[in-house]
């Protein structure tokens, strides 16, 4: 039960990046119907603003946080504007087809500007050691992520639920037309949900900095594709069921991994595809209901 408990506490820091690069990665599936692809490379952009920050030019750590969102803010609204915006209302194949051209073409000039190397991410000392509980250690930046997870997670869904935007947001995903013959600006809130997805974005790539003590150009990939999952897991456009999605699969998989044999660690990844695979025969609408008609 140690073994168990300490897996699921290691598994923490993974679980909550996921849970919030999914919720970002939902909000604009769920209003402008976007497979956004190019959104692990906003969140690659914020994790070398932020390195260029912490690590080049050794500022101190809350520009670090600043630099990040704006990092992501920026590129996601230029992706939006450039690539996105002309095409908007083309159909689903088409805005699939963009994304993923924006995030190669933007993943690509990172690689040849700045190469694929690891490279170190500087963060805080009392982000720094240990804590113990009986049998059980936590890493203080584990704790720390989590907490922070949690408590953007709580802001976000009263943003969702409770304010003028979210309901606006709420309103487009169901019904577009509906929601602008009642005076909706689908525009503003739609920029308004890219600045949120790409804030969103900043902050989980400030975390996994934080919790890997490195990036890379093409860290985006991978993570974009589990939060792709997550979002569907969850039920597209549903913010709470991606968070919890998210922790499911970066739990999940650490736990998968961890009662294998260690001669078959390289099958981590396929827990999130058997995960995917099983709910789209089961419960194709995702465990949580999805925001869109």
């Amino acid at each position: 039960m140690n073994y168990f408990l300490q897996q699921v506490i290691n598994a923490l820091g993974w679980g909550s990046i996921l849970a919030i690069l999914a919720a970002g990665y939902t909000m604009t599936f769920g209003i402008i119907g976007l497979v956004n692809f190019a959104h692990g490379e906003v969140f690659m952009a914020g994790a070398f603003a932020a390195y260029f920050i912490l690590t080049v030019f050794e500022l101190p750590f809350w520009l670090g946080v600043i630099a990040c969102l704006a990092g992501s803010v920026i590129i996601g609204l230029i992706i939006e504007r450039i690539a996105f915006k002309p095409v908007r209302g083309a159909g689903l194949i088409t805005l699939f087809i963009t994304s993923l051209g924006a995030s190669i073409a933007v993943r690509n000039s990172t690689v040849i500007a700045f190469s694929d190397r690891l490279r170190s991410f500087v963060f805080p000392e009392f982000l720094k050691g240990i804590y113990q509980f009986g049998g059980l250690m936590i890493q203080k930046k584990v704790l720390v992520i989590f907490l922070v997870t949690v408590a953007i997670c709580a802001v976000l869904l009263y943003l969702v639920k409770k304010t003028k935007v979210g309901i606006a947001m709420r309103s487009i995903s169901y019904n577009s037309r509906m929601a602008e013959s009642l005076g909706i600006n689908s525009e503003k809130i739609i920029i308004i949900t890219f600045i949120i997805s790409s804030a969103l974005a900043g902050i989980a790539a400030l975390l996994w900095g934080v919790l890997f003590g490195s990036i890379q150009a093409s860290m985006g990939a991978l993570a974009v594709v589990n939060a792709f999952i997550a979002c569907v897991v969850g039920g597209v456009g549903n913010v709470f069921g991606a968070m919890v999605s998210g922790y499911i699969l970066g739990v999940g998989g650490a736990l998968f991994i961890a009662f294998l044999p260690p001669d078959l660690v390289g099958l981590r990844p396929l827990f999130v595809w058997i995960v995917f695979f099983i709910l789209l025969i089961l419960k194709p609408s995702g465990l949580f209901r999805a925001n869109i008609r």
